[in-house]
């Protein structure tokens, strides 16, 4: 199968579709974004973004995978109400156990984190407790949206975005005249992520046949693809969060502001993301043809190649003009914006390709992927300042590099052992 025949008149259209309204859901977080930024003090912002990578390193620990896993394994029960209904019973279960271990670990780690930063202690304990509780809901959100994704209900996404992100957009507006600091917008985001998980439980119980108690029928086959994945998932996680964590640990408050104030600018990967798991992924889950898996594979590395030479030229001719959205603090982070959007556009790069390689079973070895990620951090370390914003971003960057060429790597070996095993059965 060429590209030209993968990209179908209906298949653009959903995809059109859904990124247009991905993509005004995107404006309107880089709205709240640009209000947090301009209206919190910059210390504050720092132990805002401290919160939300601590948040985000929750919420990947207690997955380990398995909201990819539901779509892996549901992918062969589409259409079965009380077998995908055991399936998220199963998964439910299986992330109680998870989490039950893993936040008596996070819990003291993300209390250290901000009290380096020197937060005050009743802001810490607090921050903490958010942190914790907006990474279970997520959770639970992931394992529901699987489902709705596979059953083709990305019309459910769509409407919740808009909603409750409108919603959130009108309370950081009212905010920023009363008071906005890092507690209040880390408690908007709990009521962002309780939000989702009222709405999807209602979704699931009119969709599949959810028992009361977890029979297990599933549990080894989630805990196969957890065994697999979860490592990669944990070197994933503390990889892409390394630009926030060393200046974190050697940098100032204000300094971990003035990566968060970065990423902002990065809000755009945000919809890739979203079009991908809501269409891409489910496309390789259900995909067997070598063809379509091939034309695929390769529409999606010329996406990325694309965007990052279109992202580095624009970044490199406009960058007064870019940072200008951000503010006058932040004005004077012209050669760090190009290192964030190399970073970041590396990430989603090797993001995806790993996502995609996921959903059809094929999870890279942990010992490739860490052995050469670690080689390439402890390497651009050695060359570079990492108490400074455009040092941390050069090491993201370095990383980015060599983890996007392993996944490509990967993910075309595993597609010829496929063809292989394709011509063998014919």
């Amino acid at each position: 199968m060429s590209i030209a025949a993968l990209i179908t008149r209906q298949r653009l259209g959903r995809l059109t579709g859904f990124a247009s309204t991905q993509l005004a859901v995107q404006l309107i977080g880089f709205g709240v974004g640009i209000v947090l930024v301009r209206c919190m003090a910059q210390a504050q912002y720092g132990y805002y973004t401290l919160a939300i990578s601590m948040a985000s390193v929750a919420n990947i620990l207690t997955d380990l995978g398995l909201a990819t896993a539901v779509m892996a394994i549901g992918g062969r029960l589409h259409g079965q109400r009380q077998a995908l209904g055991a399936l998220v019973a199963d998964a439910n279960g299986l992330h109680r156990n998870l989490a039950v271990w893993l936040f008596a670990v996070l819990t003291p780690c993300c209390a250290l984190m901000l009290l380096r930063q020197e937060a005050p202690t009743w802001q810490v304990a607090v921050l903490t407790v958010l942190i914790i509780a907006t990474a279970a809901l997520n959770v639970r959100v992931g394992i529901a949206l699987s489902i709705a994704r596979l059953s083709g209900h990305v019309a459910l996404q769509q409407k919740l975005d808009l909603s409750v992100n409108a919603a959130k957009l009108v309370a950081v507006l009212l905010l920023a005249w009363v008071v906005l600091d890092a507690t209040v917008a880390c408690l908007l985001n709990l009521g962002v992520a309780a939000a989702y998980f009222i709405a999807l439980r209602r979704y699931l119980a009119e969709q599949v046949d959810v028992p009361v108690a977890a029979a297990g029928e599933h549990l080894p086959a989630l805990r196969q693809h957890l065994w697999k994945q979860g490592p990669n998932s944990i070197y994933f996680v503390l990889s892409s969060q390394l630009a926030v964590w060393l200046i974190g640990v050697f940098g100032s408050a204000e300094q971990v502001a003035e990566v968060g104030a970065l990423g902002r600018l990065g809000a755009g990967f945000a919809v890739i993301g979203s079009v991908s798991a809501a269409l891409v992924f489910p496309y390789f889950a259900r995909r067997d043809s070598h063809a379509e898996l091939f034309a695929g594979f390769i529409s999606v590395n010329a996406f990325y190649a694309m965007l990052l030479a279109l992202l580095m030229m624009l970044a490199s001719t406009f960058p007064a003009e870019i940072l200008w959205v951000l503010g006058g603090t932040y004005g004077s982070l012209q050669s760090e914006l190009v290192w964030m959007i190399v970073a970041a556009t590396l990430g989603a790069w090797s993001g995806t390709v790993y996502s995609i390689g996921c959903a059809r079973g094929w999870v890279l070895p942990l010992w490739l992927m860490a052995s050469t990620g670690v080689a390439a951090t402890v390497v651009a370390a050695s060359l570079v300042d990492v108490s400074t914003v455009r040092g941390s971003f050069q090491i993201s960057a370095a990383t980015g590099v060599v983890s996007t060429l392993v996944a490509i790597g990967y993910f075309n070996w595993k597609l010829r052992r496929h063809a292989h095993l394709e011509a063998g059965a014919a």
